[in-house]
Order: C-alpha cells, then sequence, then structure tokens
C-alpha cells in the first residue's frame, strides 16, 4: 500500500505543474504527428531592407516580400500561352505583360484578403502581424493601395484584344467572395481554385484562339492542382484554425488528407494529359507531365510525414512544377 498524506500530495502536485510549465510546448505537434504551429509567415530581412522603413509595411501588405504567390497565379498563363498558334515572339510578349499583371493582382487578391479577415489573422500566430490584422495600415489607406494594384493590372489587360477584357473582368466576382467564402464554406479552396485558374482561359484569350473541349479540360486540372497545393498551405495552421472555428479544406480533410490531396492531383495528372492531347501539344509536354505526376508523388509521400516535412517547402515546390510545365509547354516551338 502506498501511504500519502496530504503533504505529500501537494509537494507532488507542485512538482508536477511545475515541470509542465517548463514544457517546450513548440514540439508537441511534432509527438502528435501534426505540423508545428508557426509564428509570424513575414521574414525581417529581404532585398526590401534597402528601402526607408515606412515604405516595408505596404511590400508586406502586397505580399511582394513572398513571390512565391504571383508564381502560381502566372505559371498557368504561361503554360497556355506557348500551346496556341501564336509566334514564339508574340507569345514572350503576352508572357512579359501576365508577369506584371499577375503581380499586381496578386497584390490586390491580397489586399482584399487581408481587409476581410484582419479580425481572423489577428487570432493566428503566423497572421497576427500582418499589416492590416496589426492596425499598422488603416482600412481606408489599404483601400488606396488596392485601387493603385488595379489601375496598374487595368493597364496591363488593356494591352490586350476587347475580348480579354471581358474575360479578365469577369473573374472579379471570384477574387471578392474567395476571403468571404470561409465564413459559408468547409471547403473554401474550390473557390479560390476557380479564382487562380483564370489565368488559363485569360491566356487563351489573350491569343485570340477559338474555345474548345481542350481548354476547358486544362482549366479544371488547374483547379484541382491549385485545390490540393493550397489544402497543404493550409496545413500550417490547421490547429489553430480548429481552435478558432475557421474553415479550410486542410482541417475539413484532416481525417484523409493524403487521399484527397492524392485525388485532386491524380484528376491534375490525368486532365494534363487529355487537355494536351485535344490541344496537340507534341510530345514534350506529355514528358514535363509525367515529370510533374512523379513530383506529385513526392508531394503526397511528404505529405504523409508533416511531422519532420514542413507543409509551406511541399507547398512552395509547386513553382517548379508550374516551370516544368511552362518549359515543356514551350517545347511546342520547337520543330522537332
Amino acid at each position: 500500500m502506498i501511504n500519502l498524506t496530504f503533504e505529500k500530495i501537494h509537494i507532488i502536485k507542485n512538482y508536477f505543474f511545475s515541470r509542465l510549465l517548463a514544457l517546450n510546448y513548440d514540439v508537441i505537434p511534432l509527438f502528435m504527428n501534426m505540423p508545428k504551429i508557426n509564428d509570424s509567415d513575414m521574414l525581417e530581412n529581404g532585398w526590401w531592407s534597402i528601402l526607408p522603413k515606412h515604405y516595408i509595411k505596404w511590400i508586406r501588405l502586397g505580399r511582394f516580400d513572398r513571390p512565391v504567390g504571383f508564381w502560381l497565379l502566372l505559371l498557368p498563363a504561361w503554360w497556355v500561352l506557348p500551346l496556341t498558334n501564336l509566334s514564339l515572339l508574340n507569345c514572350f510578349k503576352l508572357m512579359f505583360i501576365f508577369l506584371i499583371g499577375s503581380i499586381v493582382m496578386r497584390a490586390a487578391g491580397c489586399t482584399i484578403n487581408d481587409i476581410w479577415d484582419k479580425d481572423i489573422d489577428r487570432k493566428i500566430s503566423r497572421t497576427k502581424n500582418r499589416p492590416l490584422a496589426s492596425g499598422e495600415i488603416s482600412n481606408l489607406k489599404a483601400f488606396y493601395f488596392l485601387v493603385i494594384m488595379l489601375i496598374i493590372g487595368f493597364i496591363c489587360l488593356f494591352q490586350l484584344n476587347v475580348n480579354t477584357w471581358f474575360v479578365a473582368i469577369s473573374s472579379l466576382p471570384l477574387i471578392i467572395i474567395y476571403p468571404l467564402a470561409k465564413r459559408f464554406t468547409k471547403w473554401p479552396q474550390i473557390i479560390l481554385g476557380l479564382t487562380f485558374s483564370w489565368a488559363v482561359p485569360t491566356a487563351w484569350s489573350a491569343a485570340n484562339e477559338e474555345w474548345n473541349l481542350g481548354i476547358l479540360i486544362m482549366y479544371f486540372a488547374t483547379v484541382f492542382w491549385i485545390v490540393g497545393y493550397d489544402t497543404i498551405y493550409g496545413c500550417q495552421d490547421k490547429n489553430e484554425d480548429e481552435i478558432f472555428g475557421i474553415k479550410n479544406s486542410a482541417v475539413s480533410a484532416k481525417n484523409f488528407l493524403t487521399i484527397f490531396v492524392g485525388c485532386l492531383y491524380t484528376m491534375t495528372f490525368i486532365f494534363l494529359i487529355l487537355s494536351g492531347y485535344l490541344l496537340k501539344a507534341n510530345y514534350i509536354w506529355f514528358i514535363g507531365v509525367i515529370i510533374c505526376g512523379i513530383h506529385f508523388i513526392n508531394q503526397i509521400n511528404k505529405l504523409k510525414k508533416l511531422d519532420t516535412c514542413n507543409p509551406l517547402n511541399i507547398f512552395k515546390s509547386n513553382v517548379t512544377l508550374g516551370l516544368i510545365l511552362t518549359i515543356s509547354a514551350l517545347g511546342n516551338h520547337l520543330s522537332i
């Protein structure tokens, strides 16, 4: 029999709580097979460090310090343009216009997102220091910034044919709705996928091509890809999102995460093959898609090991995947 007096119990209790408070809570997710809860997603130093300090908040509002987002917005347009009947020179001209347009429209989209989500962002450790969430920039000043980005975007748009104006402008409702989607659906990444994929029909229209089944399938291939990689991105905040009741696909699919993303990537792979066939891409495109298929498998394998693999790094690797598809598409201009 263990004989414990009240004093001994009190001593044991105090010791237990003192050790509990001394724990390093940053490592707890590692033992629970969950990704570590992140601190702020803003880098302290970078190329922007040479600028006067009062400009840095605008760099961060537009996410110019993190180019991954505009690359992921841009690359679907870049791999579509070489699959059209444009000459290589005209293809590069349009690629440059889309580059500038993607940078400013991504900044505009992030600003809209931050205006809607600033109260939510304050609750999440990764986003609480963003300029709007922290109060560093007011809603009114953010609106002025948004207008400037939209003006530059429209200047880029006016370099394209009139039909493309209507195609591009028709995406604005999706851009506005996406930040609200997490308030009424558990799968807001679907809205993001439909929005970010709009570069596909916009690029197709810019090349004066006729609409066909091939480009429609290419659009949905891109939608599946975006929903997949943004679900991985959401894994960074999954634990906190659950606590605060924030809806996203990383939380909704938490019990079948790898199956969910795996199915999305499988559909992306199939649709890239099918659309390439219908658009009469040459064999270099299909070699690129096969390489991307291997890349997808690698991402899924890493997704199974989130205790050791950072979901942000998996997410960022999709820029490489998009560049592979772009280079493969440019192979369409090789006479082989």
